[in-house]
């Protein structure tokens, strides 16, 4: 899990994450704590009550998460 104070920091990362070797297939999580501000890159989707799933990488595509 990598920690960043900025959402397009996260973002770079995810989609590096994405295209590794290592990650090929598996979606790369962005996700925003509301209570440290901070965002979240990993390959672990589970959120907690005061997180918001931004959106994830696969294969160095992007998917935003819609808000209803």
């Amino acid at each position: 899990m990598k920690k960043t104070k900025s959402k397009n920091e996260a973002k770079r990362y995810a989609k590096s994450q994405s295209l590794d070797k290592d990650y090929r297939g598996v979606p790369v999580y962005i996700i925003h704590c509301n209570r440290t501000a901070y965002f979240y890159v990993d390959t672990d989707s589970l959120i907690r009550l005061w997180e918001q799933l931004i959106g994830y990488y696969i294969n160095g595509i992007y998917t935003s998460e819609k808000l209803d």
